[in-house]
């Protein structure tokens, strides 16, 4: 048996937990520091924790002043959670080479692209232009409890709210701009997760919509919905075609970082 992994409960030890991510800029890691969202996990061995992992959606972040400390967590998950798919950054960079010592061929190296945490840069003008480019039969909507359900049973639309509770938990918390054709979602903008400052975007549209507008304009309108109640909606994009549009609707990129996708089959998109 190896070692096991212990999920902090009380706001009291998530704030114990916080001081090994001191410094990540990453909403994820807020949403589980929080509580509001995710999971926080140390080991249970140890009394005062020198490595913690937190899993929000797909992706996990691990960060520790041990490195065998943090390699029996990522050991720990792994026989929990064998053959899930996720997305794994680590802190400090010493810390990159655990991926191939604990996932093997099952983990591969990528890169992300970080943008800024700040509502200043946005023009609101350029916003609205691009919200109203919306393709003839397109309508946009904001989601409600139908437009949930139906994104709920679509494979490609689920992330725009399968990391909530439910139906109602969404409808208080998440907040989302939806694309529809003759009443069926065809793309869309919604909270992939939520902290007590904003958003984390999720932006999809369906594969034979592609490269209509329908993805600027969702999310132009989801992005002056955020800054008309004061919060941030945080982007982070997986490839040039997402840090492309980032950066049409005004965020200001930060570089590039590394990550490990975990048992990403070699057929995946």
């Amino acid at each position: 048996m190896g070692a096991e992994l212990k999920r902090l409960e009380e706001r009291e030890a998530l704030e114990g937990a916080a001081p090994l991510f001191d410094g990540w800029q990453e909403t994820l890691i807020w949403s589980a520091l929080e509580g509001c969202m995710g999971s926080v996990y140390v080991l249970a061995e140890s009394e005062r924790p020198m490595a913690a992992l937190c899993a929000c959606g797909d992706f996990l972040f691990l960060s520790g002043a041990d490195g065998g400390e943090a390699r029996r967590l990522l050991e720990a998950w792994k026989r929990m959670n064998e053959g899930l798919y996720a997305i794994l950054a680590m802190r400090p960079q010493c810390l990159d080479s655990l991926a191939e010592q604990v996932f093997g061929e099952n983990a591969r190296r990528t890169q992300r692209y970080a943008f800024e945490k700040s509502n200043d840069g946005f023009d609101r003008e350029n916003l609205q232009r691009l919200a109203e480019r919306v393709p003839n039969g397109v309508e946009l909507r904001m989601f409600d409890g139908e437009l949930y359900r139906q994104a709920i049973r679509l494979p490609w639309a689920r992330d725009f709210c399968g990391n909530f509770l439910n139906e109602q938990d969404f409808l208080t918390r998440g907040l989302g701009v939806a694309a529809l054709m003759d009443d069926e979602l065809v793309g869309g903008a919604s909270s992939y997760t939520v902290y007590s400052g904003g958003v984390e975007v999720q932006v999809e549209t369906r594969r034979d919509m592609y490269r209509r507008g329908i993805a600027s304009a969702c999310c132009a309108r989801l992005i002056l919905e955020c800054l008309a109640r004061g919060c941030h909606p945080s982007w982070d994009a997986a490839n040039l075609a997402s840090e492309k549009l980032a950066k049409k609707l005004g965020y200001r990129g930060k570089g590039l970082y590394t990550v490990w996708e975990l048992y990403r089959a070699i057929d995946d998109k």
